[in-house]
């Protein structure tokens, strides 16, 4: 019963999660999640959905990963500027 008081005093937008040490983990369930969810309601056939589920998702993280080189070139040239 001790647990209680501090589990319903959380607030979890002004006390968030310590996620930040393993966040790059996370992508990875949040991409396949949501690419099963979008080719669920998408395809025809259920059977598609797998294959077609892990093409998307490796896109997204293709893209991810793309945007995070450019940002890096981005911040890099700036600080070679500065």
């Amino acid at each position: 019963m001790t647990i209680l008081p501090g589990i319903l005093a959380w607030t979890p937008f002004l006390q968030p999660l310590p996620a930040w040490d393993y966040w790059v983990v996370l992508l990875l369930p949040l991409t396949v999640g949501v690419s099963i969810v979008y080719k669920s309601m998408k395809c025809r056939e259920m059977s598609q959905v797998p294959r077609q589920a892990t093409q998307i998702s490796i896109l997204i993280l293709l893209g991810m990963a793309a945007a995070a080189v450019v940002l890096w070139a981005i911040v890099r040239f700036r600080e070679l500027m500065v």
